[in-house]
């Protein structure tokens, strides 16, 4: 019995480790132990012995200690970067390079009219060009290379409204500077007229004696400007301000310079000062050398008032315009110009103004809203019937292309042939300039019609390789006698034209630029308002 009692105790299941079977809830079973209640958060006993473990013994970093030794993440209000040459929040990263840039508000552009006119002398030279090439300009792309140009274009800025009443322009006579006070205005003429009517010199001179211990040092530039004490020392200041930093005031300055206590930099300073600067009036052999100021001073009371001006209006180049000195007055032509580029207007009555003034033709190319041309010469055709057999070919030729270049006329009609090559060159050059052709500065030739055709450059198909050419063969001369006929009808300017044709010199395919040094023709160079 005891035996089957065993073996039925050892296929029991052991419920002792299950707990008690009570399922009283927690509030109900009383007040617990507080001592018992916080037990598992008391804190362990650090063991001694860690070499059992697997990091060597160096052990987990415990509670509000750090791995990498405090060089990891940095705490609540610390840098990451501390302690590595980073600047805080607000500090320079090139802190020895001067304070930060300051911030600017908001400037409304000036409430003015600002119209764009082509330069005079630039326009002369486009003007000249085309009469004397006698090729064919597109308008946009001429109004294009002006708005590219800044030094080619003028402004024309009238204020309106509250503007007109408080703004007060100052502009020197000589270059069109535009000021916005007499002081302003009166450090330019000095500046870039001082030099007109006197004579700098560089004479020698004995270094100034005394003991001196430091020198001040300009900040932005490293010249050496003197001993502080140093009769002369505010002078020279004010010549480094408005020679070479205008645009700062004296006080900004004198904070920019550093003074060195270093007896070789008052070395140097003693043996640069060897040197001195004087000025002699020009025109005049006996002038006596003055120092700068006394020059100045002379420049500023006779001959400055008579290169001042304050108009209402201002007429000024595109490129002194930008680099005035008040902003609204910069906003309102930089406004002005960005807007001329996506519409040209102004600019585009200007220049048909002072192309029909100078008798220019317009026309416009493959349909009445192609774009517009314009040429020295009206194009006529040529009647074929009546002409010269080489002049009437090379027309035909072009006629029944429709449009082609140069070098293919040479390579269709010369054949290789260096004197006919010269003749059709010749014929080329008349019939241009008679209008008989009509060649486009791209230079391209067509023949003319009420809407001449052109095909922009872009949308050309592409030339057949192998040298084959993409036109019919020449056309057939006439027999002897058939020229014969044609030149005894032929007028007599024709004939002669043909006769001279071979002496004439070859006319080049020029590109649309402005000429930098163009001759001074006043009646040429006005523009029709």
């Amino acid at each position: 019995m005891a035996e089957e009692k065993t073996e039925q105790d050892a296929g029991a299941v052991d419920l002792s480790g299950i707990g008690s079977f009570d399922f009283t809830p927690d509030w109900a079973k009383g007040k617990p132990d507080d001592k018992s209640r916080y037990a598992r958060f008391e804190p362990r006993e650090e063991r001694d012995d860690r070499s059992d473990r697997r990091d060597g013994g160096r052990g987990r970093p415990g509670f509000g200690e750090r791995r990498d030794g405090g060089r990891g993440k940095p705490g609540f209000g610390e840098r990451r970067d501390a302690g590595r040459g980073r600047p805080a929040f607000g500090d320079r990263r090139d802190g020895d390079r001067g304070p930060r840039r300051e911030f600017r508000p908001f400037v409304k552009p000036l409430d003015a009219e600002v119209r764009i006119l082509p330069s005079q002398k630039d326009l002369g030279g486009i003007i000249r060009k085309i009469q004397t090439t006698h090729l064919a300009y597109p308008l946009r792309q001429l109004e294009r290379l002006f708005l590219e140009n800044p030094g080619s274009c003028m402004l024309r800025v009238t204020p309106r409204g509250e503007a007109a009443e408080t703004v007060r322009f100052h502009q020197c006579k000589a270059c069109g500077f535009v000021a916005f006070s007499e002081d302003e205005l009166a450090a330019h003429l000095v500046a870039a007229h001082l030099g007109d009517y006197w004579t700098a010199e560089e004479i020698d001179c004995e270094p100034p004696k005394g003991a001196f211990t430091c020198v001040a040092k300009c900040g932005l530039s490293g010249e050496l400007l003197g001993p502080p004490n140093l009769h002369g020392y505010d002078a020279r200041i004010r010549e480094m301000i408005r020679t070479r930093y205008p645009n700062m005031s004296e006080a900004a300055y004198r904070a920019r310079i550093e003074i060195v206590r270093d007896q070789e930099a008052v070395e140097a300073w003693r043996q640069a000062a060897t040197k001195k600067t004087v000025f002699r009036k020009k025109g005049e052999a006996d002038a006596p050398a003055v120092e700068r100021e006394v020059a100045e001073m002379e420049f500023r009371m006779q001959i400055a008032p008579s290169m001042t001006s304050t108009p209402k209006a201002v007429d000024v180049s595109a490129d002194l315009a930008l680099k005035a000195s008040d902003r609204a007055f910069v906003f309102a032509c930089r406004d002005a110009i960005e807007l001329e580029k996506r519409r040209p207007r102004n600019l585009s009555f200007a220049l048909h103004g002072a192309f029909h003034h100078r008798k220019l033709e317009f026309f416009r190319a493959n349909d009445p809203r192609g774009p517009e041309f314009v040429v020295a010469v009206k194009p006529t055709p040529l009647d074929t019937a009546h002409a010269v057999a080489e002049l009437a070919a090379l027309v035909q030729y072009v006629e029944a292309h429709g449009e082609t270049t140069r070098a293919e006329l040479l390579a269709a009609l010369a054949a290789g042939d260096e004197k006919k090559a010269a003749d059709v060159k010749s014929h080329i050059a008349w019939l241009v300039e008679k209008g008989h052709l009509v060649g486009f500065s791209d230079g391209m030739l067509t023949v003319p019609a009420k809407f001449p055709k052109h095909t922009p450059p872009g949308r050309r198909p592409a030339e057949p390789k192998g040298g084959e050419d993409r036109a019919p063969a020449r056309p057939e001369e006439p027999a002897a006698d058939a020229q014969e006929s044609v030149v005894s009808e032929a007028a007599p300017e024709q004939v002669a034209v043909t006769e001279q044709s071979k002496e004439e010199p070859k006319v080049e395919e020029p590109k649309v630029e402005i000429q930098e040094e163009v001759k001074k023709d006043e009646t040429a160079d006005q523009l029709a308002e």
